[in-house]
């Protein structure tokens, strides 16, 4: 048995749930107020950014919200969208995925639309500027006042290769094509914003912020909210303080779910 999945397990009241291979294992972390409930599963890489939900969603369940959450934290090394696919009967049906692990832009309170991918060469090759409207550009000039046009266009638009050990890596941001010759290893992500699930979160957001909150580009890894998509179509980056989640989880179990489905039926 893993000695950290057993700390974690203890720490957190979680489950360690295991494939019929290595690098499936996930730590499930339930809080089930009733079965057959709308059902909300929040994922991180670490332990402290799940910390948040699980305050937040005893005190919805107190409140009598009826929704259940299941947090999960997977093990390192585990391939991510292998051991969703393994364990998705399991997890059952969602009302949405969210990742809380992915930090906002400058510390501000915002919600991701578009995350880039990551290329990989054995050396730097030309890469097309990021398609952007005025209206993007204009609003990630006001949310980044102290970041000059060079940084946003190094960051958002027209990346710059690093050097690995073995190559070099760049940001590929939607929209933008791989030049011939290098390897796509991680796809980027478009996230879709106008759905109930994003204004809930959204209007979450504002009310503990008391903020408006943009929906922006965000230069993260999306591996995690790749993964997320095999479990829901409803899958979004969302993060904040303890009552931006207790608002969250009680706008979203508002919300229709899809029919219910477990291993436990």
């Amino acid at each position: 048995m893993n000695p950290l999945a057993l700390r974690l397990a203890a720490e957190l009241g979680g489950t360690l749930l295991s494939g019929p291979a290595p690098g499936l294992e996930l730590l499930a972390i339930e809080r089930i107020q009733a079965h057959g409930l709308p059902q909300i599963l929040v994922a991180a890489g670490h332990a402290g950014d799940l910390l948040e939900p699980l305050a937040a969603i005893a005190v919805v369940q107190e409140r009598g919200i009826a929704v259940n959450l299941v947090a999960v934290l997977p093990l390192p090394g585990t391939d991510l969208e292998a051991a969703f696919q393994c364990h998705r009967r399991r997890l059952g049906a969602l009302l949405c995925a969210l990742d809380a692990g992915l930090p906002w832009l400058e510390g501000c309170p915002m919600l991701a639309k578009r995350l880039p991918g990551r290329l990989w060469s054995a050396k730097p090759l030309e890469l097309a500027k990021a398609p952007w409207s005025p209206l993007e550009k204009a609003e990630l000039k006001a949310f980044l006042p102290a970041w000059d046009k060079a940084r946003r266009r190094s960051a958002f638009r027209r990346p710059e290769w690093v050097a690995t050990g073995d190559g070099f890596e760049v940001d590929l941001w939607p929209g933008v094509e791989a030049p011939p010759g290098a390897e796509l290893r991680v796809r980027p992500l478009i996230l879709p914003t106008a759905t109930p699930v994003v204004d809930e979160l959204r209007s979450a957001l504002r009310s503990a912020t008391g903020q408006a909150i943009p929906l922006l580009p965000m230069p993260g890894d999306p591996s995690r909210l790749h993964a997320l998509r095999i479990l829901s179509p409803h899958a979004a980056a969302f993060r904040g303080p303890e009552s931006a989640w207790r608002l969250a989880f009680e706008k979203l179990a508002a919300l229709p779910a899809p029919p219910h489905f477990c291993a436990r039926c």
